[in-house]
């Protein structure tokens, strides 16, 4: 433990005076100013000395305090000095130990450099042996061909097993001529090259024998050529592939000898099928079936007369024929079964059975081609669908030059405009199904067929309408009030014509009957011009219009349609004609009275005796007359409907003049004050009343 430390205050004078020691605060202590205790020694006037006194014996106090610690704590303070050194001792040690392991530290990293270095090396050189490797086994599995598959292809039987080797032994000759350029320099190319070109002469002359064995098979009439294409033709569709990539020689040889042999093998079989439709044809209507055809006899070769046959009932009238449109699944007409029954039919079905035949065997056809002789890659350009027609025009021509004059014999005997529109709707029907099968090959056909089918059609018509124009009006005598025959063929021709035009609305069509109609009507004006009796002239008109709206109206067209709203303008037109006519007949003087009086200026010009006289003839004979008007209607009109439409409307006629003859000759007779006529004419609300019971005559 230290000896005790004197403190020794030397220079510090204590005695000196208050104000002095103020003094010296003042000077060496100028901030203390802002001291609070300074502060408030100074301001209180506290003994400087006895303040110092009492600080130094606090300092005294204190020092001893803090010297009487350490002696209590000198043994602590000693051993922690102790532990401090031991302490230095070890982290000098574990300094050592740190700096040793650094330097280790630094050989593994150096280490760990070298081996990261030596890894990216070895990875990059196993990615460039993979990659080689990659390469090198593409090359190796593009030109390596397997011995098997060398003497499948050389020695064996053409079969499935034969094609998978076919199939492989393409694909090396596919890589060798794609990277021939790259990797000619290659020994291994220029080895394998001539032995897969011998391999590939080898194959296309085996592939050309099998596939021209199998074709000549088809030369056999009882071959089923669409079986024997899809279940070989179809199956070894490759075959023909790999001869127009590797020998377009033997491709096209292959192609020819198909299309000689199918070309005769569809050319019997339509020409059989023709022949055997004809056979069932049933005519009907020749040139004598007109609209206009004269109601007379023909002269027989020996100037006897022979009626005309009139009992063809398909002539005009469109009846069940329309069924041939309506077939939900139409199908063509089985020889053998059709010949046995002896079932004779009209052209048009005929004529849809072998386009039926026709498109089917097309469209298979067509597709074969499509599969058989255009390969994949071509298949996806327009240089294959130009192949594919092309062949197809090449085995189909004779097959439709045959439909086309089975067509052409058919119309240039034909006068029947029903069995040539139905036959132009069965090629509509028929290009919205092949358009469906998406085969266009047959589009020339079908357009060619249509130029046949529409003059033909259009010089029937002509010839109906050149046959009324023809029609005589009769002689200047007695008429016949029922319709002509001329008529009801008329009347049948054009709702069956509007029948098969429904949907369609063919300009030609309506063209055509437009022209018929107007024809019709000219002819029956003839007539009734002809006629010396006016009364049966109308009465003519009426019927023969009636007949017409009858036909039209059981078809069921409306007046939505021009042939129907035609028709029934003419016929108003007709039956107030009559009316008048009847009128004039029954009740002359009547009519002609008012229709005088009323072109009078003066009420007061009317005659009351002409008044007096109309009244008391009416008031005599009046319900008469209306019965004689209804017995006339009656025997000349046997249509209901007609009959009493006709009936209303003169009735309602005599109605409006008598009601103008009353509006008269009230007014002439209330003029003259207190005169009275002679005659008073029954009350218009009694004829109504007489007239009501006529209603429901017919």
């Amino acid at each position: 433990m230290p000896n005790d430390v004197d403190i020794v205050f030397e220079g510090f004078d204590t005695t000196d005076d208050l104000d002095d020691g103020i003094g010296i605060s003042e000077q060496f202590l100028p901030d203390e100013q802002n001291d609070e205790l300074v502060r408030h020694v100074l301001t209180k006037g506290v003994d400087l000395q006895e303040y110092s006194q009492q600080i130094e014996h606090e300092l005294q106090a204190m020092e001893d305090e803090q010297l009487s610690s350490y002696e209590q704590n000198e043994g602590a303070l000693l051993e922690l000095d102790s532990e401090i050194r031991s302490c230095d001792e070890v982290l000098g040690h574990m300094e050592k130990l740190l700096a040793n392991f650094k330097t280790s530290l630094g050989a593994i990293n150096t280490d760990i450099q070298a081996l990261q270095s030596d890894s990216l090396s070895m990875s990059q050189r196993l990615k460039n042996r993979v990659v080689a490797e990659k390469q090198l086994d593409k090359i190796i599995q593009g030109v390596v061909v397997e011995p098997e598959a060398v003497r499948t292809i050389c020695d064996g039987e053409v079969n499935e097993k034969y094609l998978e080797c076919l199939i492989e032994v393409n694909k090396k000759i596919a890589y060798m001529r794609v990277h021939n350029k790259q990797h000619h320099e290659l020994k291994v190319f220029q080895e394998v090259m001539p032995e897969l070109d011998r391999l590939r002469l080898k194959a296309s002359a085996r592939v050309r024998q099998f596939l021209l064995d199998k074709i000549n098979d088809l030369r056999s009439l009882n071959t089923n050529a669409h079986v024997l294409q899809s279940s070989v033709f179809l199956k070894y569709r490759f075959f023909n592939h790999f001869l127009i990539e590797r020998h377009p020689e033997a491709a096209v040889e292959v192609r020819d000898t198909y299309i000689h042999i199918m070309r005769h093998y569809y050319l019997d079989h339509f020409e059989t099928y023709q022949r055997g439709l004809t056979k069932l044809e049933r005519t009907i209507a020749d040139r004598a079936d007109v609209v206009g055809m004269e109601e007379s006899s023909k002269l027989s070769l020996f100037g006897t007369a022979k009626p005309i046959a009139r009992d063809r009932a398909n002539v005009f009238n469109l009846g069940s024929r329309a069924e041939v449109l309506d077939a939900e699944d139409p199908r063509a007409i089985v020889l053998s079964v059709a010949s046995e029954a002896s079932d004779k039919r009209p052209f048009e079905e005929l004529f849809r059975s072998y386009n039926l035949a026709l498109a089917d065997n097309a469209s298979a056809e067509y597709e074969f081609i499509m599969q058989f002789f255009v390969s994949p890659k071509a298949r996806q350009k327009i240089t294959g669908s130009d192949m594919a027609r092309m062949v197809f025009g090449h085995i189909f021509e004779p097959s439709i030059r045959i439909g086309e004059a089975f067509l052409k014999t058919y119309l240039e005997s034909t006068h029947d405009a029903l069995g040539v529109l139905l036959c132009i709707r069965i090629m509509t029907q028929l290009t919205g199904e092949l358009q469906r099968r998406q085969v266009p090959a047959l589009d020339s056909y079908v357009n060619s067929t249509n130029m046949l089918l529409w003059p033909r059609f259009q010089a029937i018509l002509d010839s109906h309408i050149e046959s009324v124009k023809r029609l005589s009006s009769g002689r200047k005598s007695k008429i016949d009030t029922q319709p002509p025959a001329t008529v009801r063929r008329y009347a049948e021709l054009a709702a069956s014509l509007l029948r098969l035009n429904s949907g369609y609305n063919t300009h030609v069509v309506a063209l055509s009957l437009a022209r018929l109609r107007a024809e019709v009507q000219a002819y029956l004006t003839r007539r009734a011009d002809a006629s010396a009796d006016q009364h049966a002239a109308l009465v003519f008109l009426i019927n023969s219009d009636d007949l017409l709206l009858t036909v039209l109206a059981e078809n069921g067209f409306t007046e939505r349609e021009e042939e129907v709203s035609s028709w029934k303008q003419v016929l108003a037109a007709t039956v107030l004609e009559f009316a008048e006519s009847e009128l004039e007949r029954h009740f002359g003087y009547l009519k002609l009275f008012v229709v005088d009086a009323e072109q009078q200026s003066d009420i007061g010009q009317i005659s009351s005796d002409g008044l007096s006289h109309v009244a008391s003839t009416f008031n005599a004979e009046w319900r008469a007359q209306i019965s004689a008007i209804n017995s006339s209607i009656i025997q000349s009109f046997s249509n209901f409907r007609t009959g009493t439409e006709i009936l209303h409307a003169v009735l309602g006629q005599l109605i409006i003049y008598y009601t103008r003859f009353h509006s008269l000759f009230d007014k002439r007779f209330a003029r003259r004050a207190g005169a009275t006529a002679v005659c008073q004419p029954v009350g218009v609300q009694n004829v109504m009343v007489e007239i009501k019971k006529y209603r429901n005559n017919f």
